[in-house]
């Protein structure tokens, strides 16, 4: 039963496949294809029967699912005319003819318009272009199934058609006109309404330009002016014209101004006219040339400026210059002249409306142009002033009074503008200057307190007072130069180390030393304001702190008050060390210059109460070891002071009470000169030198009298060296691989000079040792007693002489004669010369004479028997003891004349004489000697 029943509907299934298989459609269509119809269309719909036989089927047609009309034999369904209310769908269905079976097609929508469309042309472009043509389109909407009629109108309003009933919606044409269109149903007598009218314009092949009518490359506002349209090739046409322009000033119609001219007039011109403009000429209403390219036109506000040029200011004798009246775009104008007298009389035109804008003058005077251009006559603004000068044959000349090219700041200078003496005329002046905010007329300009704004060049002229541009010529120039700061001189001296008694000379180094100048002169004295620490009696082994005194003090010099003219200064017989500065001073009221900065006399002796003694006793020591630095004296402050190049320190201190000796002990001591000071005193100079690591040379750090031993060593730091040295005097070599030590027995005047020592290659510093002379002993009682002495045995050896030989007397008669006479000549001579004479008769003398002066000298200075007893076998009473005795009679009342005189010089003499004489002279002046000075 189950099988059965399966088998029966797989049958039934297959059936139905086969069937489906053999299935027929229909279709429904309408003509026309469109989806919208109008109203008074016809439509026919067609009824398709696909893969059948259409006759083997009848038809009904449907509307809105409503039968249409009775059903037709024939597939076909004809509307004649279409009504908006026939909107709906349609469809049909197909009955077989010898069955039951029928077909549906598909619906087919129709709309119904009420109204006709419009047609509307479209133009591939605005004009027809030169030799080319034109493509118009036309089309009825977006619907289908048209044909297209094309018309078009001549100028004389005729209409013709072109094209009727074409399937393509659009033609080619090459001539300008008013064209439209219509479109036409395809095989239906059925139109759409016209479309527009579409003008159409043939371009022609002229060419047309817009242009200015004066051709000026610039308008200024308040021109009248024009542009006009130039027709490239116009012939005879009778043009119209049109315009067109950016500017905010569109054109003006009326009288002569209507825009189809070909002339533009704009009027007077505004920055409103600027923007840019086209033309164009049309010879009908369909052919015309092609605008013109764009004409840029600029109105500048602000009218312009001429710039007046000369090609000189003056005018020299009978001779003339060129005046040029510049503005821009030359050739585009005329030119104006005008002169003035002076500056306050009018302007008299001198040329008018003239072409060249150059001119030549012969006169003096106040010149100006203008330009001019147009019909109505447009000026420009009124060009600078030029004044011209007519030159008389003199010329100014500035002088300075000081006549100082350079002065400082805060210096009084005149500067004079002077012409020549023979010239009467009454004269006003005028000066080119820096700082000219004021410009005098007077022929003296006084700058009273200068400053570098005065600096600069001057000059200046001369001017008639009746007629003030016939002048003198420019002077030249002179160059002022104002220096800010006031200069400061540079003051050198020499020696800076004295030698007793020497001269030291002061040297003060100016900018432009002759430039009136005078020159003044100082001592200076360290003045501090530091409190002054208690002295220590114990010193401990630490640096003493040295500090920089605040300021100097200045003391002028004698007989410098005034200033002197010389730039140098003798200081005589200068002793102490000592400091001293200059400066310099000019103008009334004198105008002075810094004070320069002090140079420094050193004396390595002392010649007061106060000594500095440095120990170890050596101008060289190592940076590391400790130098005690004592001052000795009698004060209750001291003060140590220390100089070197770039500083000056001190150290002082006070006490309660007076100290006698006071130590500065110092560690890492730096290099320098040093003294001591309390009061106005000071002591020696001391100058020490300070060495890092290398050798150095043990020289003595005071001067070294004449005749003492002195000995220098070379030694190395922390090294044991004891050969191979060599010692250097003055750069040259004293000797070479010797011992650590140069001894110099009886140093002299001849040893003085710089040492230093090498070894291994390595120099020690270089290290001054002065040597001073031995010191003398007091001259008044020794030369008092040596001449007495000698006086006394020439007086009595003479008296011997004369009484037993007359040659003897005579001789000796005239050598008392000779001293007797110098000595009353003149009761103020000094006795040098007369001292020298007797000295020089005893060297040449008798040798009797010699021997009497000895055995009497010994004899009246030596109480022993023994040494009376050397001398008893000369007689006593010999002719040359009386001699003798005359002489030294002589002597002694020259020497008691005056008791001021200095020996000095005579003893020095005396003693060099008899060193160089015979034994028993000098034996016999040195007993008479001691016998006087014990």
């Amino acid at each position: 039963m189950g099988h059965s029943l399966l088998g029966v509907l797989s049958l039934f299934l297959l059936n139905t496949l086969l069937s489906c298989g053999h299935t027929e459609y229909a279709e429904l269509t309408f003509e026309p294809n469109s989806t919208t119809l109008y109203s008074g269309e016809h439509v026919n719909f067609t009824c398709h029967m696909r893969e059948a036989n259409v006759s083997e089927w009848y038809y009904e047609f449907t509307w809105n699912d409503k039968p249409l009309v009775s059903i037709p034999s024939t597939n076909v369904l004809r509307i004649p005319e279409l009504t908006p209310d026939r909107n709906g769908d349609y469809q049909c269905i197909a009955h077989h003819n010898s069955s039951e079976e029928n077909k549906r097609s598909n619906r087919a929508t129709l709309s119904v318009s009420a109204h006709k469309p419009r047609a509307t042309v479209r133009a591939s472009r605005t004009s027809i272009p030169v030799a080319g043509t034109l493509t118009l389109t036309c089309s009825v909407e977006e619907s289908a199934g048209w044909s297209y009629d094309w018309f078009t109108r001549s100028p004389d309003d005729d209409e013709t058609a072109i094209a009727t009933n074409p399937v393509q919606n659009s033609i080619s044409i090459s001539h300008g006109g008013i064209y439209w269109c219509r479109g036409r149903r395809t095989n239906s007598d059925f139109f759409s309404e016209k479309s527009h009218v579409h003008h159409i314009e043939k371009t022609l092949s002229n060419r047309s330009f817009v242009m200015l009518q004066h051709n000026w490359t610039q308008i200024f506002s308040g021109e009248t002016i024009s542009v006009r349209c130039e027709i490239q090739g116009g012939g005879d046409t009778q043009w119209e014209y049109e315009w067109r322009t950016t500017s905010s000033h569109q054109p003006v119609t009326g009288t002569n101004t209507a825009p189809t001219h070909s002339e533009y007039r704009l009027g007077t011109a505004s920055v409103f006219h600027s923007g840019e403009y086209w033309c164009k000429a049309r010879a009908d209403l369909y052919s015309s040339t092609e605008w013109s390219d764009a004409f840029q036109l600029r109105v500048t506000p602000n009218n312009p400026r001429p710039r007046l040029t000369a090609d000189n200011t003056t005018i020299t004798g009978k001779g003339s210059l060129a005046l040029i009246c510049s503005v821009d775009n030359a050739a585009e104008w005329r030119y104006d002249w005008f002169r003035r007298t002076s500056a306050s009389s009018a302007a008299q035109i001198i040329r008018y409306n003239e072409t060249d804008d150059e001119i030549s003058i012969s006169e003096e005077g106040i010149y100006n142009c203008r330009g001019r251009r147009g019909d109505t006559t447009f000026f420009t603004e009124d060009s600078n002033l030029v004044t011209i000068e007519k030159r008389v044959s003199h010329k100014s000349s500035v002088a300075l009074q000081p006549d100082w090219s350079l002065i400082f700041s805060g210096e009084m200078i005149t500067v004079r503008c002077e012409v020549p003496a023979d010239v009467l005329t009454e004269w006003e002046y005028e000066w080119r200057k820096p700082n000219s905010n004021t410009v005098p007329t007077r022929n003296e300009y006084r700058i009273v307190n200068a400053s570098s704004s005065d600096s600069g060049n001057y000059r200046c002229l001369a001017k008639d007072k009746k007629n003030l541009y016939n002048t003198t010529e420019w002077s030249d120039v002179v160059t002022l130069i104002v220096s800010a700061a006031a200069p400061q001189p540079v003051v050198t001296v020499s020696p800076s180390w004295l030698t007793p008694g020497a001269s030291v000379t002061l040297t003060c180094g100016v900018q432009h030393p002759t430039a009136g100048w005078r020159f003044y002169w100082y001592r200076v004295d360290l003045i501090s304001s530091y409190e002054d620490p208690r002295c220590q009696q114990t010193f401990p082994n630490w640096m003493m702190d040295m500090h920089i005194p605040d300021k100097y003090s200045y003391e002028l010099l004698p007989g410098s008050n005034g200033g002197t003219e010389q730039n140098s200064y003798v200081i005589q017989g200068q002793t102490k060390s000592a400091g001293y500065a200059c400066r310099a001073g000019r103008g009334d009221p004198v105008f002075y210059t810094e004070y320069s900065e002090p140079k420094w006399v050193w004396s390595g002796d002392s010649y007061s109460s106060v000594s500095l003694t440095v120990s170890p006793d050596t101008v060289q020591h190592y940076f590391d070891d400790f130098v005690h630095l004592t001052c000795e004296g009698n004060s209750d402050k001291w003060r140590l002071w220390r100089f070197s190049e770039d500083e000056v320190g001190l150290s002082e201190c006070s006490s309660q009470e007076t100290i006698t000796r006071f130590t500065w002990s110092m560690g890492r001591l730096p290099s320098g000169v040093f003294w001591c000071e309390f009061g106005s005193e000071l002591s020696n100079a001391l100058n020490i030198t300070s060495v890092p690591d290398r050798l150095i040379l043990e020289s003595p750090a005071h001067p070294v009298t004449g005749g003492q031993s002195v000995t220098l060593r070379c030694s190395s730091f922390r090294r044991n060296l004891y050969s191979s040295f060599s010692f250097y005097k003055n750069g040259g070599l004293l000797q070479s691989e010797v011992s650590w030590k140069l001894e110099i027995s009886a140093v002299s005047k001849s040893d003085e000079g710089f040492y230093k020592c090498e070894h291994s290659g390595n120099f020690s510093e270089e290290s001054w040792m002065s040597v001073k002379s031995p010191p003398s002993t007091s001259p008044v009682p020794l030369v008092i007693v040596l001449v007495g002495g000698i006086t006394l045995i020439l007086f009595l050896s003479l008296l011997l002489l004369c009484w037993y030989r007359n040659s003897k007397n005579l001789c000796c008669d005239r050598l008392s004669q000779s001293l007797r006479t110098n000595q009353s000549s003149d009761p103020t001579v000094h006795h040098n010369e007369n001292q020298l004479q007797v000295y020089s008769s005893l060297l040449h003398g008798d040798n009797r004479i010699y021997e009497s002066i000895r055995g009497n000298t010994e004899e009246g200075t030596r109480g022993d028997p023994e040494e009376r007893s050397d001398y008893v076998n000369e007689n006593p009473h010999s002719a040359s003891d009386l001699c003798c005795d005359r002489l030294s009679q002589s002597l002694r009342t020259n020497q008691s004349s005056d008791p001021t005189v200095h020996h000095d010089e005579n003893q020095l003499q005396v003693y060099s004489s008899l060193l160089h004489g015979d034994n028993c002279i000098y034996e016999s002046i040195r007993g008479n000697t001691v016998e006087g000075t014990i």
